[in-house]
């Protein structure tokens, strides 16, 4: 039995280059690099911090400090800042929303769900602390307060599109599809270039069967020509419906953009399963495994194409390793056996 990837989410892999015929010191171009960087970062601060010195109490600067500590992943500083700005001003609901939004970052629910209580003691009629408030209740799976919140931004604000957009996730989670869909497109009717619930919609029209699934993420891909999820799920719409020129052609401007191993593997499927192509199906389960290791559906199914061309000891080994990587793999199990009774 051939295995086929139906895995909607994105992996992202590190690209290498490297030049033929040039002597490079890695650790002298390492040092200059972060040298440079650190050079570069030192100078932003240097900026704020004198503007604080000469107008200590601006609540607006230690944000900015707090956004620059953000954009160098220092956390816990950003919040030292946004802390000081609100000592500052503690009447500013965009702070609170900025201060939840870091500790979230950092997995630290608890206190972002009280920074955002005290938000809305501040302010009792903002739609976007209760949205957050929303997701806060997603996450946790409490869809009970979930839909409370949105509901409660909506009677504040019946165009906020993240509101409906909340609600059609937590409709998805509950396995209610007619919600979810109705929720999202009204998502979408509020706010027409709302990339991530086109992407919702195509995946659940496209477990429907339902041809919407290709203009939707069609849609999303009008608002990001480069997305790698966008493309991916198109390509796999196109490969399941038999359109396999344009199924292949996306999968390929993917890996202009990244190496993505689902892309490398459905190429592989493609040239394996549909035109019969066993060498180029290799070449592309191939390049699947090396950008990861313990790909075993690739083995396996590079196996498969080898037993086709006659190449049973490569079959062979490729079973092996499949097994090896998963030993609960029947399909490799099986194939092992037969080719093994065939040798």
């Amino acid at each position: 039995m051939r295995v086929f990837s139906y895995i909607f989410l994105i992996v992202s892999f590190l690209m290498f280059s490297c030049t033929e015929n040039v002597n490079v010191d890695e650790n002298k171009t390492n040092e200059v690099e972060v040298d440079s960087l650190t050079a570069y970062k030192n100078a932003e601060f240097e900026v704020v911090n004198t503007q604080l010195k000469s107008d200590p109490n601006n609540p607006n600067l230690y944000v900015k400090r707090a956004q620059l500590y953000k954009k160098y992943d220092e956390i816990p500083f950003a919040i030292e800042d946004i802390d000081r700005a609100i000592k500052v001003d503690s009447l500013i609901p965009e702070f609170y929303l900025l201060k939840a939004e870091m500790q979230k970052q950092i997995d630290d629910y608890a206190n972002a769900k009280r920074t955002l209580d005290k938000c809305l003691l501040i302010d009792n009629n903002n739609v976007q602390v209760r949205i957050e408030l929303g997701w806060m209740a997603f996450i946790i799976q409490n869809y009970e307060q979930a839909i409370e919140y949105a509901d409660a931004a909506l009677k504040r604000n019946m165009y906020a599109a993240e509101a409906y957009y909340l609600k059609g996730m937590i409709f998805y989670e509950k396995q209610d599809t007619a919600k979810a869909i109705s929720s999202l497109i009204t998502a979408v009717e509020q706010e027409s270039n709302y990339y991530e619930a086109y992407i919702q919609l195509g995946i659940l029209h496209f477990k429907q069967d339902n041809e919407l699934a290709k203009g939707y993420f069609k849609n999303a891909l009008r608002i990001k020509p480069n997305s790698p999820e966008a493309l991916y799920n198109y390509g796999l719409w196109c490969q399941e419906h038999g359109d396999y020129n344009e199924a292949i052609e996306t999968y390929h401007k993917i890996l202009e953009i990244k190496p993505f191993r689902e892309a490398l593997f459905n190429l592989g499927y493609i040239h394996q399963e549909y035109l019969k192509v066993y060498e180029e199906a290799i070449n592309f389960y191939t390049q699947a495994i090396a950008s990861d290791k313990n790909y075993f559906e690739a083995y396996y199914n590079r196996g498969l194409c080898h037993e086709k061309l006659g190449n049973l000891g490569q079959a062979e080994l490729d079973y092996r390793k499949a097994l090896k990587i998963n030993s609960n793999y029947d399909y490799a199990a099986l194939s092992l056996d037969r080719i093994l009774k065939k040798k």
